[in-house]
């Protein structure tokens, strides 16, 4: 299976029976896995949750769900052959499910109504499917940081139900981040799924585009006639999501991402290194981080000091005269959205002891302190070059 970066969104370039094979695995195997099915809505609202990224970069299957996604990877020089819609998928896993005894669950709907409809529809087309229940899911709230539907007896009754399959239809963010946080409490669950809006047309509460107005890209435009009011989500999956890959484009090819970097010292001379939590080798280096919209330089290296290693007495000495920049590889490229990076190196003197480092685990998995004469030769091959750089820069301005 190839995947296809578009905007950050790890997408699978997949054909529908290869995609069937998988979720046999899936189904036969000893582990819990879920598939996502992004759009380019869903891939837009990325940008502003890392979280949602996160979590649809590690489903075992990323449906490109959308004919805009097949528009981007082109515009970004790549060619996403397959397009499978969930509320398509929805149905093959359903027939499949029905051939090999695979009981099923359904979550989502717009109310209980919806749910058992389209639990009713599938038992109609499916005659042998076995859907062990359904459910609207309740109102889905955002508590205590996470997305949480009714309470522990909705979980129960999946639970109880003895379904090993889970479509969930709540819609983004909550979906996936509903499957994210509850899959593990369902042990029998060997499949999620996303399905978004695909339970409310097949109880016939909303209709779906024709086939062949979905087969020419025009799905956006049956909705805006049929629902006016979604304009402005329309836009966004169209004109927007359009605009920002061109824009990502434009960035891979002539601007780097400002960044800034972190030479943090104390007064023993030792330098923090730090690995952050997502490389998957020993990757040393120093702290640092891009600017946010707003930010000055020194108030991002500022807040990357705060939020990654706790450290709260320091002060800024000065900053190195040049910056270090660097080029991504294609993969950084398609998943950062730049050429590569300009990094500003800051001097900055921890005044209070090692044990003041209070780790963000999301971020960054160990540290240490090494003397500075040593920094060089323990931080990462990609790093070396900044870390000379860097350690030259300390010793000529503080001598």
């Amino acid at each position: 299976m190839t995947n296809i970066n578009i905007l950050g969104v790890e997408v699978s370039d997949i054909t529908r029976a290869r995609a069937l094979a998988k979720v046999r695995n899936f189904v036969e195997g000893d582990y819990q896995h879920y598939i996502v099915t992004p759009n380019p809505e869903i891939v837009l609202k990325t940008h502003t949750d890392s979280n949602l990224r996160k979590i649809l970069n590690h489903a075992d299957i990323a449906l490109p769900d959308g004919f805009g996604l097949r528009v981007a990877s082109l515009i970004l020089g790549k060619n996403l052959k397959n397009r499978i819609a969930g509320a398509d998928f929805l149905e093959s896993i359903s027939a499949l499910a029905e051939l090999e005894d695979w009981p099923i669950f359904l979550l989502g709907g717009k109310d209980e109504k919806v749910a058992e409809q389209a639990a009713w529809r599938l038992r109609y087309e499916y005659k042998k499917l076995v859907v062990s229940g359904h459910a609207s899911g309740g109102i889905v709230d955002f508590k205590e940081g996470k997305w949480q539907a009714s309470d522990e007896k909705l979980i129960k009754k999946i639970n109880k139900s003895g379904a090993v399959i889970l479509f969930v239809g709540f819609g983004c963010p909550k979906q996936e981040k509903w499957i994210f946080q509850n899959l593990d409490k369902l042990p029998n669950i060997k499949l999620a799924m996303t399905v978004g809006g695909t339970l409310d047309y097949l109880a016939g509460a909303s209709k779906r585009a024709p086939q062949f107005v979905r087969r020419i890209g025009l799905e956006w435009l049956w909705r805006l006639i049929l629902e006016p009011k979604r304009i402005k989500r329309i836009w966004n999956a169209v004109a927007v999501f359009l605009w920002t890959t061109i824009k990502w484009k434009y960035r891979m090819i002539f601007k780097y991402r400002k960044n800034t970097a972190a030479f943090i010292i104390n007064n023993k001379d030792e330098v923090l290194l730090i690995q952050r939590a997502n490389e998957k080798d020993v990757h040393w280096q120093f702290p640092q981080g891009g600017i946010e919209p707003g930010e000055t330089e020194e108030q991002a290296v500022a807040r990357e000091v705060r939020e990654e290693t706790g450290i709260k007495d320091y002060e800024i000495i000065s900053i190195h005269p040049d910056s270090h920049t660097y080029d991504w590889s294609s993969w950084h490229k398609l998943n950062g959205g730049y050429k590569g990076q300009s990094q500003t190196i800051f001097f900055i003197k921890h005044n209070g002891t090692n044990e003041d480092v209070h780790l963000d685990p999301e971020e960054i998995s160990h540290h240490m302190w090494v003397y500075i004469d040593d920094v060089i030769d323990n931080v990462h091959e990609k790093r070396k070059k900044m870390a000379a750089m860097a350690v030259e820069g300390y010793k000529t301005t503080s001598s």
